[in-house]
């Protein structure tokens, strides 16, 4: 990169961390730093709920995915409104009225302790290896684009977003994921328009070459369950939904910073429905690529074609100009740590809401603060180091991202509607339910899916490995926990255990 692509660079970062920096005046206390007072504008809000779903993996994963084959997985995508409707209207002022930090308060009123502990963990480990991956693919085409090695861009990337987070709180996290979702629609847009506008046949002939080449084709329409298809995305479309909008700490906390439930159920909405378009973008700009240089006849070196992650970076180093090289690295970083950001509140407001109390029942609010800034640097170096373990690592962004985020789900989603439509549900039928659900994920996951860094299963038993597709992995573990738990509830006496719809429901005719 040349010296103004670094300046570009380094002045993001800088503002950065400056936002930290300034919001670090206000952190007084826990409302403060993990709720920002519940103060929030809801446009702000908007775009932390965008910054929060959009990663580096979008920015490279879905342009590569549909120049190596289609748009498979945009059915996913369009289930989004049909869920968000439901998410808008009826939970997000239910999150609002019932918990106080975090979603998992709900777990421990409705069965026990235990639950709201076990799904606690299963979002911290889920975030953790999330953001360790998240940094990892970022990684990989900034040190492409700027000769930086990649240990160095994660240690980078990952200390500034540290920073500024133990400095600032979910303040600094929201508002600069309104600098963020500008810096990546902006670079997405840029790249698009080259990939548009810069073959001499004309955008029209890029968008038929593309038509023609099967690139907006929306995958193979025939089921299968062991390969890639339309239904089964749908279907997984739909649970990923409920499972992000409506389970994710990390999403459901920026309901809560908003000023009023309106505004928090309108930022949920278009939050979420914002999202749809800068996918599209990304998958667009993908089938372009792809007639790019289809139309323009550039070689493609072999190293590039080995790997679909390579061909985005490749691309932003050969065809765009000074200064917007350095631009789109920004904006490369934004969608990376507009995620990572949000990641490290939530946890530590897991940490300090869902476990601290337990082991200090009458800790002060000062000394609730101090380990929610000491968990977000724990967790911070935590994700940095395993995400330096994973170079020289293989494996497409995209693809192992959705399997990541499949198997890390932990069965949350059928545990909470094994709390919210069932009332013979009991404490008893929760454990079962989700130690069935682990030992399930484990062979599943053992016997199945390749890490990055190994190319091969962790455990071969031959005949008896999962044989369908990884997804499937996170949409039977859901069932697999409501099933078990409600049979195992129906083996023992009703459960005197109010559930909490029901509490407020009581109050509100009071």
């Amino acid at each position: 990169m040349s010296t103004v692509d670094w300046i570009i660079v380094a002045g993001y970062l800088a503002v950065v961390f400056g936002i930290g920096i300034y919001f670090s005046r206000n952190q007084k206390t826990t409302e403060d730093y993990f709720l920002a007072g519940k103060s929030v504008p809801g446009w702000v809000v908007v775009f932390a709920i965008v910054g929060t779903m959009i990663s580096s993996t979008t920015f490279v994963g879905h342009p590569g995915n549909v120049y190596a084959s289609d748009m498979w997985n945009l059915p996913s995508f369009l289930m989004l409104p049909f869920v968000m409707l439901f998410v808008s209207r009826y939970v997000v002022v239910f999150y609002r009225r019932t918990i106080k930090m975090s979603i998992y308060d709900y777990l421990e009123r409705r069965f026990s302790y235990f639950a709201r502990a076990y799904g606690a963990a299963a979002f911290i480990v889920s975030r953790v290896a999330d953001m360790s991956a998240t940094l990892y693919f970022l990684a990989l085409p900034v040190s492409f684009l700027s000769g930086m090695a990649v240990w160095k861009v994660v240690v980078i990337v990952g200390v500034v977003t540290l920073v500024m987070t133990v400095a600032g709180g979910i303040a600094a996290v929201v508002y600069a994921d309104v600098l963020q979702g500008v810096l990546l629609i902006g670079g997405g847009l840029v790249c698009l328009g080259i990939a548009l506008f810069r073959p001499a046949q004309g955008p029209v002939a890029v968008l038929q070459t593309a038509w023609d080449g099967g690139k907006f084709a929306l995958g193979n329409t025939g089921f299968s369950w062991v390969t890639n298809n339309i239904w089964f995305y749908i279907v997984v479309g739909g649970i990923w939904a409920v499972q992000r909008y409506a389970l994710d700490q990390h999403i459901v906390q920026k309901y809560l910073v908003a000023q009023t439930d309106r505004q928090a159920k309108l930022s949920a909405y278009f939050g979420a429905i914002a999202c749809l378009p800068i996918w599209l973008l990304f998958l667009t700009f993908g089938a372009c690529l792809w007639a790019f240089f289809q139309l323009t006849g550039i070689p493609l070196p072999a190293e590039v074609l080995a790997k679909t992650d390579n061909i985005v970076p490749y691309f932003i180093k050969t065809q765009l100009p000074v200064g917007l090289i350095g631009l789109v690295v920004a904006s490369l970083m934004a969608a990376a740590m507009s995620s990572l950001d949000s990641d490290l509140n939530s946890m530590a407001t897991v940490i300090v809401d869902d476990f601290y109390p337990r082991l200090r029942p009458h800790a002060t609010d000062r000394q609730r603060l101090r380990v929610g800034r000491a968990a977000v640097t724990v967790l911070g170096i935590l994700s940095i180091v395993f995400s330096l373990s994973w170079i020289g690592g293989v494996g497409a962004a995209m693809e192992f991202g959705v399997q990541l985020f499949s198997i890390a789900t932990a069965g949350m989603l059928g545990l909470f509607v094994l709390g919210a439509l069932t009332k013979r549900a009991n404490a008893r039928g929760a454990v079962a339910g989700i130690v069935a659900c682990g030992l399930f994920t484990a062979w599943a996951t053992l016997t199945s899916v390749k890490l990055p860094v190994l190319d091969r299963v962790l455990l071969d038993l031959g005949p008896l490995n999962f044989k369908l597709h990884p997804v499937l992995i996170g949409v039977f573990n859901h069932v697999i926990v409501f099933v078990v738990g409600l049979a195992t509830s129906l083996c023992f006496p009703l459960d005197q255990r109010p559930v909490v719809a029901s509490e407020q429901r009581q109050s509100g005719q009071a």
